[in-house]
C-alpha cells in the first residue's frame, strides 16, 4: 500500500513537472510573439530596381506586427538626401547589379554617411551581398562583370568587411532553382540579437550568400548554416552605426498567411516556428534601443529542436519530388 502511494505520489509529480514545462515554453513563446513598442523608428524601405516584388508586401506586413514607419524609397530619393528622415535602411532580397546600376557611386557615398553617423543597415539576401566589401556569385566565375566597377572603386557598399559568397550548392544547386529550407545554428547566444532566439532555427533559403568575415574585422557571427558551418547571419558596427546582414530568408512566414504571400510554385514548407522576432531584436539593435530580458533560453532551445525535426529534409524531398514530376 506504502510503495502504491509513492508509486502515485511520483507519477503526479512526473504529470505536474511536465505540466508546468510545458506551460513556461508556451509562455515564452507567447513573449516571442509580443511585438514591442517600435513606434518612433522610421525605416526606409528601398524597392527600386532589382527589389524582389513580393518583398514589400512580407517586410510591410511584418512592419504592422512592429509597429515602426515603413517607407520605400528609390535609389534617386537615395542619392538626394533621403535618409537623413530616417533611423534605419532596410534592403530586401532581389537582383544586385540593379542595385548598383540604380543606386551608383553616389547614393552608395549617401548610404555609408546615414550608417557611419549612426543609421542601422538591414540587408537580407542580395541585400546582405550589396553590403559586403565584395561578392562572388559562385555559378560564375567571372562575375560580377568588370562593368560593375566605376574608377576602381566597386560599387558594393563595403559596409561588411568581408567577402559574400553564393549561392551554396550544398544547400541548394541550380535543379532546385537555388530553393531550400535550411538550419541555422546560433552560434552567439550572448547578443542582444539572438539571445532569446531558439537553437536552431529553420528559413527558407533562396540562392543566399554566405558571409565571410576578414580577419582582421571585428563581426559578431550569430548564426551558421548547419549543412556548411560558414556564417548565414552577422552583425556588426559602421562608424557610429550598425550593420546586420542575413543570407537567408527568414521574413518569410512557412506555413503560414500573414507575411500576406503564398509559395506559388513550390510546395509550402512546413515550418511552425516564425522568425520575425529576431528581425525585431534585430531593429532594436540596430537603433539602439534596449532589448528586454529574456528568460529560459534553453528550455525553448530544446524545445524547437525537437520540433524542427526533420521539417527540413521533408520539404527539401518534396522540392526534389516537385521538380522532378514538373518536368
Amino acid at each position: 500500500m506504502v510503495a502504491r502511494s509513492i508509486l502515485v505520489k511520483g507519477a503526479i509529480v512526473v504529470i505536474l513537472s511536465g505540466l508546468i514545462i510545458s506551460v513556461g515554453v508556451l509562455f515564452f513563446l507567447g513573449t516571442q510573439e509580443q511585438p514591442t513598442d517600435l513606434s518612433n523608428v522610421d525605416v526606409a524601405y528601398y524597392n527600386g530596381n532589382g527589389a524582389w516584388e513580393i518583398s514589400e508586401t512580407i517586410l510591410s506586413n511584418m512592419t504592422k506586427w512592429m509597429g515602426y514607419s515603413f517607407t520605400t524609397v528609390r535609389g534617386q530619393d537615395i542619392k538626394d538626401g533621403c535618409l537623413d528622415d530616417y533611423d534605419l535602411l532596410m534592403w530586401p532580397g532581389g537582383h544586385y547589379p540593379a542595385y548598383w546600376e540604380e543606386v551608383g557611386l553616389e547614393g552608395k557615398a549617401e548610404i555609408q554617411e546615414f550608417v557611419s553617423r549612426g543609421g542601422g543597415y538591414l540587408g537580407i539576401c542580395a541585400g546582405a551581398y550589396y553590403a559586403a566589401d565584395y561578392m562572388v556569385w559562385m555559378d560564375d566565375a567571372a562575375y560580377p562583370p568588370p562593368d560593375y566597377k566605376v574608377e576602381g572603386d566597386e560599387l558594393n557598399l563595403d559596409l561588411f568587411p568581408g567577402v559574400a559568397y553564393g549561392p551554396i550548392f550544398e544547400i541548394a544547386d541550380r535543379d532546385t532553382t537555388y530553393w531550400a529550407m535550411v538550419e541555422i545554428n546560433i552560434v552567439d547566444q550572448t547578443h542582444p540579437i539572438t539571445q532569446s532566439m531558439p537553437n536552431p532555427m529553420t528559413m527558407f533559403y533562396y540562392g543566399g550568400p554566405y558571409l565571410e568575415t576578414y580577419d582582421d574585422a571585428n563581426v559578431s557571427i550569430l548564426g551558421r548554416y548547419d549543412i556548411t558551418g560558414t556564417p548565414a547571419i552577422v552583425a556588426c558596427s559602421y562608424g557610429e552605426g550598425r550593420v546586420f546582414l542575413i543570407g537567408p530568408h527568414g521574413e518569410i512566414e512557412e506555413g503560414g498567411n500573414r507575411d500576406g504571400w503564398s509559395f506559388p510554385d513550390i510546395p509550402e514548407p512546413d515550418d511552425v516556428e516564425s522568425d520575425w522576432p529576431l528581425y525585431r531584436n534585430a531593429v532594436r539593435w540596430l537603433c539602439k534601443i534596449d532589448s528586454p530580458s529574456s528568460f529560459a533560453t534553453g528550455l525553448v532551445g530544446s524545445f524547437e529542436i525537437q520540433v524542427n525535426t526533420n521539417r527540413v529534409s521533408h520539404f527539401n524531398e518534396r522540392i526534389q519530388y516537385f521538380l522532378s514530376s514538373r518536368w
